[in-house]
């Protein structure tokens, strides 16, 4: 995708490059020049020079050099084709595309962000002015919140009515589903998506309102949080909240820091922490990291690890190691989170943060924090559970250090410390195979070139083999993705299975021998429900690819997909889990194969 060469030029001659540095840098005339401090190394003397006239900048410190175009690019970590249409926005320039549907997409995508971000101006003037919106405000009080962070986050009210955005908004409905504000009702009349909550809007890095969270007041309708669906401008595992607030001390410090919540990332910037982001619904995935690495090499993972194991361990060493950045965890107190800590000890937050450790050095002292070390039989266990951390990290000399630490910290000499790491014993099942953001992976001690299976799959089989009669109606074909997990429900699901495993393919029978010996360990409905997240990701992932810019397609698909949305985000929330897993299942039994297009 290009930008019309003659509309580039444009941009640059019509921007006012004074007026763009001068959002990050304080500019002081000297003669016919600019000068600051220069943005991109720290200094105590000006030494950052602008020529308004030519439209480019010098740094006579770093030599960092460029025009209004290149300037953009640095500061908001943006590709050139993003850096043009950020400046050309600012200056009502309008684009032109070498690539007619690129051009065309792109339109699409400003109807909808411009939806969306009047949808957002909508709910917060409504929060802010509307009596309806009184116990909004109520709750907002008692957390501690003042007009200006209710202002600086654009803080809203979505009224609890049918169609009050609908109304206010007047745009096609199908407009408004392709952008996540409404749905067509049974009586297929447009109908808004949130109603009687608390909303964050979330913006993309550059601020383009692309979705929101909404929040359920207190005695209001679950789940507690309800997120826009994924669609045409929106992937929650690309986007990160209040990055576009972020980015700037996010650069400076070198640093950023992952919350869970909207209102934890609030709580950090209130506690004087303004480098702080979210994922929106979803656990951490490589395209967030791939995207905060853009402005950080340090990522700070300020929400509860705990229980995390060995596959959170595989995907934080798996990052640090190919994009080159480092992963800590801040260590909050048992049971708290960044948002009420900012309400009660915004000192022991901050605390948290800046002492913020190495991931596996946290995982060690939560291990010996709560081992009995004073006892011989304490110490030899805590030895014994730390060697199998230890041994997940892939570098030699970090496992060096951290044993020789260890060892002495246990009372345990050198040698059986390097041979404990070198020979672990094998990870407790539930702590290695659950507790991760629903994303466990099943992984085999056996040899390293054993390919791994999804372990929210394996949580199914487990479950048919010990308790058929609790789930074998809740269980469908689609939950399986992977080859072995789909041979294991096969034959799991038959008569007489057990005297035909040895009949099975040697990697689907080791797995169900294992499984055999095995006890379930969580919430029947819950490890279903995992396993449905996946199906329904996968669902909403195609019809996103079939539909591309047809908005006939995208229409098509707007009713299931937002269904499909709902129904997900009733799963992970206890009230309502049941009946979204019962509606969920039933729908996948109603579909004939080939209707996923």
């Amino acid at each position: 995708m290009g930008i019309h060469d003659d509309d580039v030029q444009r941009v640059r001659d019509e921007t006012d490059i004074t007026r763009v540095i001068s959002q990050y840098v304080a500019l002081k005339k000297v003669g016919r020049r600019w000068s600051g401090l220069c943005p991109f190394h720290g200094e105590k003397t000006a030494s950052f020079s602008v020529n308004a006239e030519e439209g480019f900048y010098y740094c006579f410190g770093c030599q960092r050099s460029g025009d209004s175009i290149t300037f953009a690019r640095e500061m908001e970590q943006l590709d050139f084709v993003g850096a043009v249409e950020w400046l050309a926005e600012r200056a009502g320039i309008s684009l032109r595309y070498t690539n007619e549907g690129d051009g065309q997409r792109r339109k699409e995508r400003t109807e909808f962000v411009d939806l969306v971000d009047q949808a957002a101006t909508f709910y917060h003037e409504r929060l802010l002015n509307s009596p309806d919106a009184g116990k909004a405000r109520a709750y907002l009080r008692h957390r501690g919140y003042d007009r200006a962070t209710v202002e600086q986050f654009r803080i809203g009210y979505a009224p609890d009515e049918w169609d009050a955005l609908v109304r206010h908004l007047k745009a096609p409905g199908a407009k408004l589903a392709a952008a996540g504000l409404a749905f067509e009702n049974s009586r297929g009349k447009p109908t808004d998506f949130f109603r009687g909550r608390l909303m964050f809007p979330i913006l993309d890095p550059n601020g383009a309102a692309v979705a929101f969270g909404g929040r359920m007041l207190p005695e209001g309708q679950p789940p507690k949080y309800k997120n826009s669906a994924q669609n045409r401008i929106y992937d929650k595992s690309k986007v990160l909240y209040a990055l576009n607030w972020a980015k700037k001390s996010v650069v400076a410090a070198d640093e950023i820091i992952v919350c869970e919540g909207y209102t934890d990332v609030i709580g950090c910037f209130r506690a004087g922490v303004p480098r702080a982001v979210a994922t929106c619904g979803t656990s951490l995935t490589e395209e967030h990291v791939k995207l905060m690495t853009k402005f950080a090499r340090r990522i700070v993972l300020a929400f509860d690890a705990d229980g995390a194991g060995k596959a959170a361990a595989d995907k934080f060493y798996g990052w640090e190691r190919s994009h080159d950045i480092e992963v800590r965890v801040a260590d909050l107190p048992d049971g708290a989170d960044p948002g009420e800590l900012a309400e009660t000890d915004p000192d022991r937050l901050i605390a948290a943060i800046d002492g913020a450790l190495p991931f596996l050095a946290y995982r060690i002292n939560r291990i010996l924090d709560d081992a009995d070390l004073e006892a011989p039989e304490g110490r030899a266990r805590a030895a014994e559970i730390v060697a199998g951390s230890i041994a997940e990290h892939p570098n030699d000399l970090v496992r060096d250090q951290y044993l020789r630490d260890v060892a002495g910290r246990c009372g345990v000499e050198i040698d059986q410390m390097r041979r404990l790491v070198a020979n672990p014993p094998r990870p407790v099942q539930n702590e290695e195979q659950h507790l991760y953001d629903d994303d466990p992976i099943y992984s085999e001690p056996p040899p390293q070139s054993r390919r791994k299976v999804p372990g929210t799959e394996v949580n199914v089989l487990r479950l048919l083999v010990h308790q058929p009669e609790t789930v074998l109606h809740l269980v469908r074909p689609e939950m399986f993705s992977d080859e072995i997990t789909m041979a294991g429900y096969v034959l799991v699901s038959s008569d007489g299975w057990r005297d035909r495993i040895d009949e099975s393919e040697p990697r689907v029978s080791q797995m169900l021998r294992r499984l055999l010996v095995e006890e379930v360990t969580g919430e029947p409905i819950e490890l279903v429900s995992r396993a449905l997240d996946g199906v329904v990701d996968r669902w909403r992932t195609e019809m996103m690819r079939n539909a591309g810019s047809d908005l006939a397609r995208i229409r098509e698909y707007a009713p299931i997909n937002q269904w499909l949305g709902l129904r997900q985000e009733e799963m992970h929330t206890e009230d309502s889990r049941d009946a979204a897993v019962n509606a969920i299942v039933g729908w996948l039994a109603s579909l004939t194969p080939g209707c996923a297009e």
